[in-house]
């Protein structure tokens, strides 16, 4: 049932009595008044949205009346009944926005299709400006989504509002951490013209303001706040339209929208449109501001990264220098002393030096890596010399935990062009990764087989395998299957990730297949002519 408040003015008691009665039986809210001083005085105090009214009163006649009430509510629809329907009246009505004639005397269902027929226009002249609305606000939305720049947004967003609302003065408002607003846009001669000192004015009636968390509209004639009121006096405002900024339930900022002539209200679709439009910017503008916060963190990681990465290069090239004298008189030491007892304890410290240079190389290698330092070196090789290479410096460690370890490579293949010491350097931490996780008694092997233009090298073992949900993490930097194996196994979980590095600078790629409890394979290819 339609729910339009209707206001009606006659002088004639029995045609207004007439009037109320077919127009509530309709549905519709009605109010009766018997001229236009008193139609004026009830306009004045609620809102209607369609004035019927006689065009012959005593007093005020019925169009004056209705110019009178339109300075104050400009889109209510008017309907006039007259008995002098003359040219003359009718172009005057049709000039004051009249929609509808009903001639006296008129039929009760006359009286109906003329008020359905008005509201229907004004339906209809309403959806076309929401209509029109959709324009600037899908071009605004184009804007605010390729701009990540807040002033950039505020500016554009503000700029948007005054030019659809046709308003005097615009403001636009963002909070800070702390919640204080900021004016960060503004248009119109009353607030270029305020003096810094008194700017605060406006953002004190945003702080009250924000508080309701909803669209406000104000008048200067209202009873509001001391700030508010300040805030009406410093824009020179007859009527204000204040929309909160917010995302996420949480307020962002405010857009203030003022107008200096007071028979200028907002009507019912600049409010909608301004709802609309500071919902968009919202969250246009909180994108913003996460975005700068993670360019901000992205460049302190950054900054930290280096620092790390000159830490690396600083510390392993300071401690090869102490590293190389420790181990040079620990040889010579070996080679002078006879005594077994003293032998066995250099040997230890012999042993361990070695394990501190592998970690120091790791390091470098990781930094080059990551550094984009490292560069490609191709030479021409057979294969199978380099396998051979890499399983004569493993061998003593394979023997020490009695792991048997085989080879299986193809005797035609042709030589191949490409670095060879990262290639040995994966089959180097390939071997170490096997045989380090392999039981005592197990077995590490090496299968070099052709597929198209690649070439195919798998270290495989018999050792405690990989759960399947760690398959795509174990090549990440520091990264071990479990963190009790850090305990168990020596190393700090860089070789796979350095033997991913290595091959993929050469073109290659890395990928492992392991079933937990009976071993693992990774395979790495090498791009053949």
């Amino acid at each position: 049932m339609p729910k339009e408040k209707i206001l009606v003015a006659d002088d004639e008691p029995d045609v207004l009595a007439l009037c109320l009665r077919v127009i509530r039986s309709e549905g519709y809210e009605a109010k009766g008044v018997p001229n236009g001083v008193e139609a004026i005085r009830v306009a004045e105090q609620a809102h209607f949205d369609l004035f019927l009214t006689d065009i012959m009163m005593p007093g005020i006649k019925g169009l004056e009346t209705a110019q009178r009430i339109r300075e104050f509510q400009p889109h209510i629809v008017c309907v006039v009944m007259t008995g002098f329907g003359t040219m003359d009246t009718a172009i005057q009505a049709l000039e004051l926005g009249f929609t509808e004639f009903v001639v006296k005397p008129f039929r009760p269902q006359e009286l109906k299709v003329a008020v359905t027929r008005a509201l229907e226009k004004e339906r209809l002249r309403s959806e076309n400006e929401r209509l029109r609305t959709l324009v600037p606000l899908f071009e605004l939305n184009k804007t605010l989504m390729a701009t990540v720049e807040e002033d950039v947004l505020a500016r554009k967003v503000l700029h948007t509002a005054v030019a659809e609302l046709q308003v005097d003065v615009g403001v636009l408002m963002l909070c800070d951490k702390q919640g204080t607003s900021h004016i960060r846009a503004s248009f119109g001669e009353s607030i270029a013209q305020m003096p810094d000192s008194q700017a605060s004015v406006v953002t004190d009636a945003a702080a009250v303001l924000l508080g309701m968390r909803d669209q406000v509209l104000l008048s200067a004639s209202q009873e509001v706040s001391a700030p508010v009121q300040a805030m009406m006096q410093g824009l020179k405002a007859q009527t204000a339209l204040f929309n909160p900024l917010m995302a996420m339930d949480t307020p962002v900022g405010a857009v203030i929208l003022a107008r200096t002539e007071q028979r200028i209200p907002f009507s019912p679709v600049d409010r909608e449109l301004l709802s609309v439009l500071c919902g968009q910017a919202a969250v246009a503008l909180q994108n913003a501001r996460l975005f700068e916060e993670i360019q901000h963190a992205y460049r302190e990681l950054q900054e930290l990264d280096h620092m790390k990465s000159e830490f690396i290069n600083i510390a392993a090239h300071e401690l090869r220098t102490p590293l190389a004298i420790l181990m040079g008189h620990a040889d010579l030491l070996q080679e002078d002393t006879e005594d077994a007892h003293t032998r066995n304890r250099l040997q230890i410290i012999v042993r361990n030096a070695l394990r501190l240079r592998d970690l120091i190389s790791d390091l470098l290698d990781m930094r080059q890596l990551q550094t984009a330092e490292a560069r490609v070196h191709p030479s021409t090789f057979q294969i199978e010399e380099l396998v051979n290479a890499a399983l004569q410096d493993f061998w003593p460690l394979a023997d020490k935990k009695e792991i048997r370890i085989s080879s299986s490579i193809p005797s035609d293949l042709a030589a191949i062009s490409t670095d060879r010491q990262r290639v040995l350097i994966t089959l180097h931490n390939l071997l170490l990764n096997a045989i380090k996780f392999t039981p005592s008694k197990g077995q590490v092997g090496i299968e070099v087989t052709p597929h198209g233009h690649e070439l195919w090298v798998s270290v495989w073992d018999t050792g405690i395998g990989i759960p399947e949900e760690q398959c795509d993490k174990i090549f990440l930097p520091f990264h071990q299957a479990s963190e009790s194996l850090t305990r168990e196994y020596e190393g700090m979980g860089l070789g796979l990730s350095i033997a991913k590095g290595m091959i993929e600078l050469c073109g290659g790629r890395i990928w492992v297949a392991s079933v937990v409890g009976q071993g693992s394979r990774f395979t790495f290819s090498i791009p053949t002519p």
